[in-house]
């Protein structure tokens, strides 16, 4: 490992708040999800591949350095607030900037005090089996046509006018009504509009089927509304 290897999490580096990564973690390789099924008077089981993969835990070492022994206290009750703070619960890794995981739980373990100012504990994320890319949160206007060149993956559509919109992607077609701005998110599979009101009943159609495939995704939408995605790319 790189003595310069370090992690940001919360928008912040760990090294912001005196922590310094022990040993670069390793990373697990997400596990494809099956249904197990038994069939009675048949040797063995079925598997049905559910399509969808478990989350991974990353757990990643750290030393704590306080600036005296007497704020030691202090000090980690600064790592604690970083950690929990929740601003930005997307952790990247420094030797791999372009990518991010999404943290749904991080659990610090106790902190062994080595020295009078030196700490050690561990920070086990919980994350999304995928990597998503940076660049994937950036809008994308939607014109005729859109290139995916990663994985499946389900975008965020905001949508900008008012009255009944027929939106077709890749041939799918889902109508929703638009009283001046309608989100639809495809992985929650919840619709909000502009303040951030649950809206869900504006929407008629599959979420599933406003995917983006891997290659080629192609969109029509009824003219007099403006169209916009997050694409949320992601990998394995």
């Amino acid at each position: 490992m790189r003595a310069t290897f370090h992690i940001f999490y919360n928008g912040e580096s760990c090294k912001d708040v005196g922590l310094s990564v022990t040993s670069r973690p390793t990373i697990p390789i997400p596990e494809r999800e099956h249904e197990t099924i038994k069939v009675e008077g048949r040797d063995g089981e079925l598997h049905r591949d559910k399509g969808t993969y478990k989350d991974i835990e990353i757990t990643i070492g750290f030393n704590f350095v306080s600036k005296t022994p007497d704020i030691w206290a202090q000090d980690l009750r600064k790592v604690k607030k970083w950690l929990y703070s929740g601003k930005d619960e997307r952790l990247i890794l420094s030797d791999d900037p372009e990518y991010f995981y999404k943290v749904k739980q991080a659990v610090m373990s106790d902190s062994e005090r080595k020295a009078r100012r030196v700490g050690k504990f561990e920070i086990t994320f919980t994350c999304d089996a995928y990597m998503y890319r940076i660049d994937g949160q950036e809008e994308k206007e939607i014109a005729g046509y859109l290139y995916n060149p990663y994985m499946r993956t389900q975008p965020l559509y905001k949508i900008y006018g008012n009255g009944e919109i027929v939106l077709e992607v890749n041939g799918n077609r889902v109508t929703a009504e638009v009283n001046g701005q309608l989100n639809i998110d495809t992985k929650l599979e919840i619709c909000y509009n502009a303040a951030n009101e649950i809206s869900n009943a504006s929407l008629s159609g599959k979420y599933e089927g406003l995917y983006l495939e891997e290659g080629e995704n192609t969109f029509n939408f009824t003219e007099g509304f403006r169209v916009v995605l997050v694409p949320n790319w992601r990998e394995l």
